[in-house]
């Protein structure tokens, strides 16, 4: 299913990629007027695809400015829809299947089975970058080229933490009653990258946005870092 103009859908897929995002940043770019986007998102909002934000819930923020913060848009769970995989209800069903007929050690191992295809797919491309920024960027193309919609922002959050973002999620439906597939992957970000990755939010347990912490001190490093603090 796509949104109803070629315009609209052009603006909904910049949204899912960048969002949140103001309105003006989102003229800019798809290239076209901050007059015409608001319309569409005033459109957008009144069907409930779209929601707006003084401040972005999660991922990548600006500094504040003076004067009223500019709003920040952002699909809503029903724009999302439009994005997903047209398998998505057949696959929640195959999987509650698994959990129903052989339990939910059955469904654990085929979480872990599905991050272990993430592994041998990336790791090898992963392995071949210079540092974990890099390593980052590149995990995040490979999860935008199956669907994700994902971004990497080493700008926002804490020293020495790059923010992972995944701005759509293809299985969210089954994530959401099924939370190992979101502790799989997360285990397999971390395993890819070599560091400690922490999870802020997830689509499937009501977030905008999925977004993990990457931390880019080596996981000796942190480790040695808490057994110090626990020692004061």
């Amino acid at each position: 299913m796509e949104f109803k103009t070629v315009g609209r859908d052009r603006l909904a897929r910049e949204l899912l990629k960048l969002g949140p995002i103001t309105a003006s940043d989102l003229a800019d770019s798809l290239g076209i007027s901050a007059v015409a986007v608001r319309k569409h998102l005033d459109d957008m909002s009144e069907k409930s695809l779209v929601e707006s934000h003084e401040v972005a819930p999660f991922g990548p923020s600006k500094p504040k400015g003076r004067g009223r913060p500019a709003r920040v848009f952002s699909l809503t769970s029903q724009g999302r829809d439009f994005f997903e995989n047209q398998y998505q209800s057949l696959a929640q069903d195959a999987v509650d299947y698994l959990a129903t007929t052989f339990g939910d050690n059955a469904v654990k191992a085929f979480a872990l089975s599905r991050a272990n295809e993430m592994l041998a797919k990336y790791s090898e491309t992963l392995n071949k970058a210079k540092n974990v920024q890099e390593k980052v960027e590149i995990l995040s193309n490979f999860l935008t080229q199956d669907g994700f919609a994902a971004t990497a922002d080493k700008g926002s959050g804490p020293t020495h933490t790059i923010q992972l973002c995944q701005h759509n999620c293809p299985i969210a439906h089954v994530a959401e009653q099924h939370p190992e597939f979101c502790e799989a992957e997360l285990d397999a970000f971390s395993e890819l990258l070599g560091v400690n990755v922490t999870r802020l939010s997830t689509i499937a347990n009501g977030g905008n946005i999925c977004t993990s912490l990457v931390s880019t001190l080596p996981k000796t490093a942190v480790s040695s870092a808490s057994q110090h603090k626990e020692k004061k």
